[in-house]
């Protein structure tokens, strides 16, 4: 039987002393989600728990060699960016080589002619979007996270940024790709936007929380420095009026580069179980590109807005634009002078939570109704409901209205189940940003349905031993 330290002593052999974290200090910084604690509502075989032993590769052969030691002692490998993610995706399983690849974070090449640039997955988004400009481009995928965020982790969770209405998620970014197979191959995908030649197969390491390789490089799609950019910004006194005016803007297919759309100002008193509460609620615009393309869109976006009832609030506008990543400069902060209160749960994550589900755009409204109305046997209330993007990306937070009761954490843990539930039967989708990981694994069934099943059998033609971040998207 391999023990944790022949596998440690092998890797020492392969890599050096200074790629291999064996300090039980070092080990526990690795948490692998953002906030709060590692959990699964997935009986699984291999549960979250402090990494045995953590590597720090410097190159593609550097992972081939982790990958055949894993591969030689049966030894789990979890992948591990920023460790900015908060569905546990890259959390550390028990007995498991923990895979930090944020050494891996040169910047190969910018082509400003292909728009294109050649990067490792433990680039900062940040970092990229930086020297992107020094060549007159810029990154498209503009999350809160981006100054702290990895290219690998948003690929590998294909998430959604601030300027998704424009640029789309970031694996429509990703042209090509480099991913160690579990096997210790390595496959290149070319870095084109289109082929014919079968199915794309960059396409299943985009979002698949590194369960069927690890991503060594990624060409990443960039974007001209827009001629001019107009911030705009309203308030609407109900939530329908501004989704109205949304949905008569994509009706005509314009689509400002940045909505951001959320009931989220406070208002007097209790919300009240079993119905929505009208609240006052800002919309922020951006639209950027060529000079007459932004000033026709910001015109007719200022047209149909007021015409809804918005009023217009350029200075908020400005200042949401400005001031739009600072929670990950504050974060950044937290980690380094108060890890505790970063890693330790929250309250308002015993009395709330907070979901991002995707749905038809016309489904938006109803499901706001309908979840009001089923889940107040569990004394939940929905509210912040917001927009992010385009209509269909909906946010919003369930809030038990009996905080600090017995029945408190049951009651919205099976009232949140129960809302992603309304949405997969509406037609939706239970998560459209920060993809799976541990936490939503149990509803993955109810999303695919027999896709699940399709997905547990590439998990096991790829990755037989099932090595490859075991127990996310429940796939052992």
């Amino acid at each position: 039987m391999t023990t944790a330290s022949d596998v440690s002593r092998a890797l020492l052999s392969a890599l050096g002393a200074d790629k291999v974290i064996t300090d039980p200090d070092r080990l526990a910084l690795y948490r692998g989600i953002a906030w709060g604690v590692a959990t699964s509502k997935v009986p699984l075989r291999r549960p979250p728990s402090r990494a045995m032993v953590a590597v720090r590769p410097a190159s593609t052969a550097d992972v081939v060699r982790v990958v055949q030691i894993a591969k030689e002692c049966g030894t789990p490998i979890v992948p591990h960016g920023a460790g900015t993610g908060v569905q546990a995706g890259a959390a550390p399983v028990e007995g498991a080589i923990l895979l930090d690849v944020g050494a891996m974070n040169e910047i190969y090449s910018i082509s400003k002619e292909d728009r294109l640039a050649r990067v490792g997955p433990g680039v900062v988004l940040g970092d990229l979007n930086h020297e992107a400009e020094r060549h007159g481009l810029m990154v498209g995928h503009d999350p809160w996270s981006q100054p702290v965020a990895s290219v690998g982790g948003a690929t590998s969770t294909n998430g959604v940024g601030y300027l998704a209405g424009k640029y789309g998620s970031m694996g429509e970014q990703v042209l090509g790709l480099e991913v160690v197979l579990p096997t210790g191959e390595v496959l290149r995908t070319p870095a084109v936007p289109k082929s014919s030649t079968g199915p794309m197969l960059r396409h299943l390491f985009i979002g698949a929380e590194g369960l069927f390789g690890v991503i060594t490089e990624v060409d990443v799609r960039l974007f001209p420095l827009p001629e001019r950019r107009i911030i705009a910004g309203y308030r609407y006194d109900c939530f329908e009026r501004g989704l109205d005016a949304v949905m008569e803007m994509m009706d005509i297919h314009l689509r400002p580069a940045m909505l951001d759309y959320e009931e989220d100002e406070p208002f007097e008193g209790k919300g009240q179980v079993g119905r929505l509460v009208p609240r006052v609620s800002p919309m922020y615009l951006t639209f950027e590109g060529f000079r007459e393309e932004v000033d026709s869109q910001a015109t007719r976006a200022d047209e149909i807005c007021r015409r809804h009832g918005g009023l217009p609030i350029p200075e908020e506008a400005q200042e949401f634009w400005d001031t739009r990543h600072r929670s990950a400069d504050r974060w950044l902060w937290q980690m380094e002078h108060e890890p505790e209160a970063v890693i330790g749960a929250r309250t308002w994550r015993w009395t709330s939570t907070y979901v991002n589900v995707c749905l038809p755009a016309a489904m938006v409204q109803p499901y706001r109704e309908r979840c009001a109305r089923e889940l107040a046997p569990y004394r939940l209330i929905v509210k912040d409901a917001g927009l992010w993007g385009v209509p269909e990306l909906l946010s919003v937070r369930f809030e038990h209205q009996a905080p600090g009761q017995p029945e408190t954490t049951a009651e919205l843990d099976e009232g949140t189940d129960l809302g992603i539930r309304i949405a997969q039967e509406m037609g939706g989708s239970m998560e459209y940003c920060h993809g799976v990981g541990l936490r939503l694994a149990h509803l993955l069934g109810s999303e695919l349905g027999s896709g699940l099943d399709v997905l547990r059998r590439l998990k096991q033609a790829l990755d037989p031993q099932g090595l490859m971040n075991p127990g996310k998207l429940g796939l052992e």
